[in-house]
């Protein structure tokens, strides 16, 4: 099971596609066919069949007029007025006798004979008060005891019919009522293969497994043709009689068509194998088949037409995709329509004009980076000429005596130092604020001491890292727009530290006039003159993320707070 579901699974999706469309299409045209033709087959066994019961019926209403006829003759025998005279006079001259035979009975019966060909023997059976002549007229006795109907006969005042392997005789009593009430009994014998000779060759269809046979009311069979067998007679002689019936014999099944024939007791049987019948179905199995194969070529088209409409479309879109993966990135994919193929291509083609702008931030990033690397490349040419020439400024100045100028040339050269840092991009909390401590000095004597400063710092805070130059912006920040700008007193600028559970905090205050709310606004969003604190928050955020960085804090004419958080961050 599993690998023509993998089979499936790696299939094209057209392939799918097809394979979907016939399952669903064939299965209901396979299940349409197989009932068409099924109904069409049962359709043509009924037809089939409702011809052999009228070709039956038309075999037995032959069969019933023969009967019919011959009992017309018995009654036209024994209704005889003249029959009935002869035989029932007691001829005391023999001469009289002979003389009425003569004219009258031997005319008759030869003309009976004579109209019906398949009639061995016309006799009249009497008593022993008539002497027998020729074949005409003999002895009631001669029946006695020897004829297994002439109890029935001498019973029954019907046309009786008696049969057996070699004889079939219409018999009937022959009373003469009107003459001394003599009864005898009037025989005819029948040539049974010329009574049987319409049925000897009948069949309905061209088959030569098919037959016929006669029964009577005790289930003897009076008649059958040369294609019936013992077997075929029993078991079909055994089902109930209805007009319609069916037989397995011999692993065949036959249809079986049973009539009776009026006038007796008998019934005609007539059996044909089913399949014979439905030969005729081949016509249908090929009108149904063509039927199928147009439906399926028409369904093959229609197929062909929507996938190939509908993957056309997935085949320019991956198309599109191929391109984009060997490099053309410059395409503009959209689509109007609004199926999910083509939400899917809008949405690729979204996705790829967003690539293009990360792609050409990601380009502009690596610019300004490269540029930031080769200012830092300048700033850091021969640092050691730098230091060396500030240590000559530092030696002359203490030759001279003048302390101030060597005490401010060793900071500048401490700052330097921590600012250059090698080079690298993070440093130790320590070195920031040693850093800052050397700028604080500088701007102290720049500005002739006129302003104060105070450090509150958790000694905790000085096993952490930090970005590089991070605090120093803030402070020059606060002594430019805070404390340069102040009228009157004297300037105060505090710098506190603190650690807390995750993360450390940075401060940095002035009690200058505050910055105006307009700056205020954007000071941290654009790149603003003089400022420079949207560099510090933009490599805060980018190194330790979005939750961290600077925090502005200023009230007009109050003073400003900057504070800087970062987490407590070691450098590995």
């Amino acid at each position: 099971m599993s690998h023509p579901l993998h089979m499936f699974r790696n299939m094209r999706f057209k392939q799918k596609l097809i394979l979907s469309y016939l399952i669903v299409s064939l299965i209901p045209i396979a299940l349409l066919g197989t009932y068409s033709y099924n109904q069409s087959k049962l359709f043509l066994r009924k037809q089939a069949v409702q011809g052999l019961q009228d070709t039956v019926g038309t075999m037995a209403r032959g069969m019933n007029e023969k009967t019919v006829q011959y009992e017309r003759t018995v009654d036209s025998v024994v209704m005889n007025t003249g029959l009935q005279r002869i035989f029932g006079t007691q001829y005391k001259s023999l001469t009289l006798l002979s003389e009425d035979l003569r004219k009258y009975v031997d005319p008759y019966f030869s003309m009976i004979k004579s109209l019906n060909k398949d009639m061995l023997q016309l006799t009249v059976y009497m008593p022993d008060t008539m002497p027998e002549y020729g074949d005409s007229i003999l002895s009631l006795n001669r029946l006695k005891g020897n004829s297994l109907w002439y109890n029935t006969a001498m019973q029954q005042k019907q046309t009786g019919w008696y049969h057996n392997n070699d004889e079939l005789v219409v018999y009937r009593q022959f009373p003469t009522i009107l003459y001394n009430n003599m009864e005898g009994i009037l025989y005819l014998k029948l040539n049974k293969e010329l009574f049987f000779e319409s049925l000897s060759s009948v069949s309905s269809i061209d088959s030569a497994r098919d037959g016929l046979f006669i029964s009577d009311g005790q289930h003897n069979v009076v008649y059958f043709n040369h294609r019936d067998a013992a077997i075929f007679q029993q078991q079909i002689i055994q089902l109930p009689t209805q007009p319609e019936n069916t037989a397995d014999i011999e692993g065949i099944r036959y249809i079986v068509i049973n009539v009776p024939l009026h006038h007796s007791d008998w019934t005609l049987h007539y059996y044909i194998p089913e399949q014979d019948i439905s030969m005729d179905a081949t016509s249908i199995v090929k009108a149904t088949v063509i039927l199928l194969i147009a439906c399926i070529a028409i369904l093959f088209a229609l197929i062909w037409i929507f996938s190939h409409t509908m993957i056309k479309r997935i085949y320019h879109l991956n198309k599109l995709m191929k391109q984009v993966q060997y490099g053309n990135m410059q395409l503009d994919i959209r689509s109007e329509n609004r199926d999910e193929i083509g939400e899917l291509t809008n949405r690729f083609g979204s996705m790829l004009f967003r690539i293009n702008e990360l792609v050409t931030e990601v380009y502009q990033n690596k610019i300004i980076q490269k540029e930031a690397e080769f200012k830092a490349l300048q700033a850091q040419i021969n640092p050691h000429f730098l230091y060396n020439t500030l240590s000559i400024i530092n030696w002359k100045s203490l030759k001279i005596g003048a302390t101030d100028i060597s005490h401010v040339v060793t900071t500048l050269s401490r700052f330097y130092r921590t600012s250059l840092n090698r080079g690298e991009s993070m440093t130790t909390v320590r070195d920031e604020l040693q850093n800052t401590q050397s700028f604080v000095e500088i701007q102290s004597v720049m500005h002739d001491h006129s302003f104060d400063v105070s450090y509150h710092i958790d000694d905790e805070v000085y096993q952490y890292d930090t970005v590089n130059l991070s605090i120093q912006p803030l402070v020059e920040n606060a002594i430019m727009h805070g404390i340069d700008q102040k009228q009157n007193g004297r300037g105060q600028l505090i710098i506190t530290v603190r650690a807390h559970k995750e993360w450390i905090e940075f401060v940095v205050e002035d009690n200058g006039p505050g910055i105006p709310k307009e700056i205020q606004d954007d000071i941290l969003i654009k790149q603003s003159k003089g400022y420079g604190l949207k560099n510090v928050n933009e490599r805060i955020k980018l190194v330790f993320g979005e939750e961290y960085g600077i925090t502005v804090f200023s009230e007009y004419g109050q003073g400003t707070a900057m504070i800087m958080t970062i987490p407590k961050y070691r450098k590995q």
